[in-house]
C-alpha cells in the first residue's frame, strides 16, 4: 500500500474524530488512537515506512509544542516553597514506584513509567480549562519537571539496555550531560546578546512577517537539534522538547506564532501521530488475552494510587480542599503521549516485551478516557477557587 493511499485513508479518520468526540465527549487524542487500530483491524490500511516516519515527525512535533508551553525563566521565579514541594512530589512518587515494581518482581522499566508526569494531556485541559484554574497551573509546573525527568531517564535507560553497565554507557552520559551543559551555556550567551542587542529578537523573528520568518527559524531549530541529538545518539525526543522551551523563552511576544504552529501541529501532525500508535495495537490478540486488559487496569490503578497519595500529602493544604487536590492527581496520572513513548522505547531495547507494550498503550487509553471524564464531572460541582497557601 502507498505512503499517498494510506494519508487519503488515513486524514478522513482525523477529520472525523473531532466530530465523534463531540457526541461521545472522550478525548479526540484517545478516540483517533482507537481509529488507527479499528482501521487495521478491518483492513483499511496497512502501515508503511512512510507513515512511520511522518508518525515520528508528527509525535516529535508535539514534544516541541510541548516545550514551547515551558519558560525556562519559569523556574527562577517559582516560590522556593513550592519548588521543595514539587521535588518531594516525585521522591514519593519514584519512591512508591521502586516499591511497587520490586515487590511485584516487574521490569525494572516500570520504577520510570508509573511517575510519568506529561505535559501532553495537561496541554489539552489547559485547552478546555484555562491556565487561570489552580490545579492546572500547577499540573503544569509539575509537568515541565515531569517531562524533563522522564526524557533524562529514557535517555538513559535506552543507554543502559544498548550498552550495558560498560564503557560505552558512561560515554553516553557524558555526552548527555555535555549536550544539557553546551544548551545551558547557549542559552545564557544569547540571553547576553539579546540583552545587548535587543533588535537583534527583531531581527529574527520581525514583527511584519510578510515571508513567515518566524515559522521558518522555529522549523529550522526544531529540526536542527533533532538532528544534532540524532547525531549525538540521544533520545530525539529531548532535541524537540528543548527547540520548544528555547522559542518560548526567547519569543514570548510571538503570540501568533504559538497559535499557528499549534494549528499546524495539532490540525494535522499530531493526530497522524495518535492514529498511528493505534495502527501498532493488534485488536485480535487483545481480545483473544484478555489479561492485557486486566493489566492494563492494575498499571491505570497504580498510577492513580501513587499520584493521589503524593497529591494529598504535599498539595492538601496548597488547594486547601480535596477536590482541587483530586483534580491536580487525575490531571497528572493520564501520561498519554509519554506513556506510550516510554512504551515504545522500552519495547524497541527490550526492555518489556510486546505484550507489556500492550497493556501500556490500552491503559493510556483507559487514563484518557476515564480520568478526563471524571475532572469534567468534578469541575461542574466546583466553587470559587480558594487561596493558595504555599
Amino acid at each position: 500500500m502507498s505512503d499517498f493511499l494510506i494519508l487519503a485513508i488515513v486524514t478522513p479518520l482525523v477529520v472525523l474524530a473531532p466530530y465523534v468526540s463531540k457526541l461521545s465527549k472522550m478525548p479526540v487524542a484517545v478516540l483517533e488512537i482507537l481509529f488507527g487500530a479499528l482501521g487495521v483491524y478491518v483492513g483499511l490500511f496497512i502501515p508503511s515506512p512512510g507513515f512511520d516516519l511522518i508518525a515520528e515527525v508528527g509525535f516529535l512535533f508535539l514534544m516541541f509544542l510541548c516545550g514551547m508551553e515551558v519558560d525556562l525563566y519559569m523556574f527562577k521565579h517559582l516560590d522556593r516553597a513550592l519548588l521543595k514541594r514539587i521535588v518531594f512530589y516525585f521522591g514519593i512518587l519514584y519512591a512508591l514506584s521502586s516499591t511497587i515494581t520490586l515487590s511485584a518482581k516487574l521490569p525494572a522499566l516500570y520504577i520510570i513509567i508509573l511517575p510519568i508526569v506529561s505535559l501532553g494531556m495537561i496541554m489539552t485541559l489547559v485547552r478546555d480549562y484555562g491556565k487561570e484554574m489552580p490545579w492546572l497551573d500547577l499540573a503544569l509546573k509539575v509537568g515541565v519537571l515531569g517531562e524533563l525527568t522522564s526524557i533524562i531517564l529514557l535517555v538513559i535507560v535506552d543507554g543502559i539496555y544498548l550498552h550495558g553497565i560498560s564503557l560505552q554507557l558512561s560515554k553516553t552520559l557524558g555526552i548527555l550531560l555535555a549536550f544539557m551543559v553546551a544548551i545551558v551555556g547557549l542559552v545564557q550567551l544569547f540571553k547576553i546578546l539579546f540583552w545587548w542587542f535587543p533588535r537583534l529578537k527583531l531581527f529574527i523573528m520581525p514583527t511584519s512577517n510578510e515571508s513567515n520568518q518566524d515559522i521558518r527559524f522555529t522549523i529550522m531549530l526544531f529540526f536542527g537539534l533533532v538532528v544534532i541529538v540524532g547525531w549525538l545518539k540521544l533520545e530525539l525526543v529531548l532535541g524537540a522538547f528543548l527547540a520548544g522551551m528555547i522559542v518560548s523563552t526567547f519569543f514570548p511576544h510571538k503570540h501568533e506564532l504559538f497559535n499557528k504552529l499549534n494549528d499546524v501541529g495539532f490540525g494535522f501532525f499530531v493526530p497522524l501521530f495518535f492514529v498511528h500508535v493505534g495502527s501498532t495495537l493488534d485488536l485480535k490478540l487483545v481480545i483473544a488475552h484478555p489479561k492485557l486488559i486486566s493489566h492494563a487496569c492494575a498499571i491505570l490503578c497504580a498510577m492513580l494510587a501513587l499520584h493521589l497519595s503524593a497529591s494529598f500529602v504535599l498539595f492538601w493544604r496548597y488547594f486547601k480542599q480535596s477536590l482541587y487536590t483530586a483534580m491536580f492527581a487525575l490531571s497528572a496520572s493520564m501520561p498519554l503521549t509519554f506513556l506510550i513513548t516510554a512504551a515504545s522505547v522500552g519495547l524497541r531495547v527490550g526492555a518489556i516485551d510486546q505484550n507489556t507494550y500492550y497493556s501500556l498503550v490500552i491503559a493510556a487509553i483507559f487514563e484518557g478516557v476515564l480520568f478526563t471524564s471524571t475532572i469534567k464531572f468534578l469541575m461542574r460541582g466546583k466553587g470559587k477557587p480558594p487561596t493558595l497557601k504555599v
